[in-house]
């Protein structure tokens, strides 16, 4: 996988990288990177994210289209059952018809339209749980890396002529 090759070549170059070893304490056993390197490393790695993270942001997308789309429809709906009921308010039975009528579109719409928008929620959740997991694999590798390179630079020998850190 791209993403992994990736965090491998950070980890490289931050092995590579020149350690600083002095007495300021907010230097001590620092590594100075190349900024130029690390943000083009960077770059490729938002490049090669999984299609989960741009799916994720589609699907919200997405679902709000649809909902928006399922309100649309259900108020076209209603207007189309008011002006249906209002051609028919000539005669009482015909009126009560139009009700009738009216009020099971609007039953028809309602039903519809949560329809649409739990499908919508469904597949949002599912794929938000997926890209969760994704990232929290992630989450554990780049983790590993911390405490493998962490316990590496416990593990380094001092370089000779240097004082001894603080």
């Amino acid at each position: 996988m791209e993403i992994l090759r990736l965090l491998d070549e950070l980890e490289e170059m931050a092995d590579r990288g020149e350690r600083w070893y002095c007495r300021i304490p907010p230097f001590i056993g620092k590594t100075v990177l190349d900024a130029a390197d690390l943000f083009d490393l960077i770059s490729q790695m938002r490049a090669n994210l999984p299609k989960e993270m741009t799916e994720a942001t589609q699907l919200t997308r997405d679902r709000d289209r649809i909902v928006e789309e399922a309100h649309e429809q259900r108020a076209k709906i209603l207007e189309a059952a008011r002006e249906q009921a209002q051609l028919m308010v000539s005669n009482d039975e015909l009126v009560k018809q139009a009700e009738t009528k009216a009020e099971a579109i609007i039953g028809e719409a309602g039903i519809e339209a949560e329809s649409i928008k739990a499908d919508a929620e469904t597949w949002a959740r599912g794929v938000v749980e997926r890209l969760e997991n994704y990232t929290n694999r992630m989450q554990a590798t780049v983790q590993k890396t911390k405490k493998m390179l962490s316990a590496q630079a416990i593990r380094e020998p001092e370089e000779p002529g240097l004082p001894p850190e603080e």
